[in-house]
């Protein structure tokens, strides 16, 4: 299901319920446990189980 985000500009809240960081960018991989982000700032890693929730902007 996420490789449909592929290539797709998204909003990607990770952490815990209570705590989360939000990260914005296009997503260019996707393995078995993680998510490669361009964003601005530059690349970005995020741990699939982090993940709470993701739009695509």
């Amino acid at each position: 299901m996420l490789h449909e985000i592929q290539r797709k500009n998204v909003v990607i809240a990770f952490g815990t319920t209570d705590f989360s960081n939000v990260v914005k960018g296009e997503v260019l991989e996707i393995s078995d446990s993680w998510i490669k982000i361009q964003t601005k700032k530059g690349l970005e890693y995020i741990k699939i189980d982090a993940i709470i929730k993701i739009a695509v902007v």
